[in-house]
């Protein structure tokens, strides 16, 4: 097991994060603070330099100096990748593609593509994916849709699984999959070795217990991130028009300061101890991703993180 760090904390899409020395600044905290691993997340263009194994070349000079430059800030490798098959690729010249639109099918999957060729060349495990998008923008998806989506995710998975990565389904409180059972349909529908990677916040903003899905389905469970919330949406805010906005970034109707938090927050309301219990009474063996979107302190938030990761998560592999 690994302990790993989500760079996307460190928002790599804003301007002050382009440079070589502030990514080795963030690496160094990162593996300062107890973590040996990061998932990178996927991005476009300039402004995104760890978003595409392409951009990273071009900064770095090549993929294998890259993860030079992380080894020497003592980081072992890159676990994991999230890509979002709805965001824009301008390099692809795409606004976004519809994972349930059966003609987008070869698209996707050739999209997905230089990642897990990454994630071959680093040693990672993992392509982490948003199966769906916002259910705001789909509604309640139908048997067939569920079809479909399964249809897509099997079709990376036959790409990825050559190259010794998995697919890790991340279902956030925003999605269309809005249920354990839903889960738990597209799971039924898709081949088995396309996993979950279970998000213990944005499940517990959707009133689904981590903890309950872990043992519904443990089997499935192929990568974790890790952070906390201090509120769940009690107002069904989240299924709203441009929830994106309206919810999850300003606050909804009750202003909510920040929806995620560090791992071991006052007041806060995942059961982490219950999710570390569930993982190892199943055996997982997978890595631990900790993350603290939107969080104003970067470094601060992975040193909190760390601390809580030493004291109370399972031990990882050296």
């Amino acid at each position: 097991m690994s302990w790993g760090y989500a760079i996307n904390q460190w928002k790599p899409g804003m301007a002050h994060f382009v440079r070589r020395e502030e990514h080795e600044r963030a690496f160094k905290t990162i593996a300062a603070t107890g973590f040996n691993t990061i998932e990178l997340r996927a991005g476009t263009f300039r402004w995104e330099p760890l978003g595409r194994p392409e951009r990273i070349a071009q900064y770095y000079g090549s993929v294998d100096a890259f993860l030079e430059v992380i080894r020497g800030c003592g980081l072992q490798q890159v676990v994991s990748y999230f890509f979002d098959p709805g965001e824009p690729i301008l390099e692809e010249m795409s606004f976004g593609r519809d994972t349930l639109d059966p003609a987008q099918r070869d698209a996707i999957v050739a999209s997905t593509q230089p990642f897990i060729e990454f994630l071959q060349v680093a040693g990672g495990s993992v392509l982490v994916v948003r199966p769906v998008g916002s259910y705001w923008r789909v509604g309640r998806l139908t048997e067939s849709q569920l079809d479909e989506l399964a249809a897509t995710w099997n079709a990376v998975s036959a790409s990825a699984s050559g190259c010794g990565v998995t697919v890790g389904l991340h279902v956030d409180c925003l999605s269309a999959l809005q249920s354990l059972e839903e889960i738990s349909a597209l799971l039924e529908r898709t081949d088995a070795g396309i996993g979950l990677a279970l998000d213990t916040a944005e499940l517990t903003i959707a009133g689904i217990d981590p903890v309950e899905l872990i043992q519904r389905h443990p089997e499935r469970i192929v990568h974790v991130h890790l952070k906390d919330v201090r509120a769940t949406d009690t107002l069904g805010e989240r299924l709203a028009e441009h929830a994106e906005l309206r919810f999850l970034s300003a606050g909804g109707s009750r202003g909510i300061e920040r929806w995620f938090w560090e791992l071991g927050t006052p007041g806060g309301l995942v059961d982490l101890q219950g999710v570390f219990q569930a993982l190892a009474t199943h055996g997982y063996a997978g890595a631990l991703v900790a993350e603290s979107d939107q969080s104003p302190d970067p470094a601060g938030s992975a040193m909190l993180n760390g601390w809580y990761m030493q004291r109370n998560a399972p031990p990882q592999s050296r």
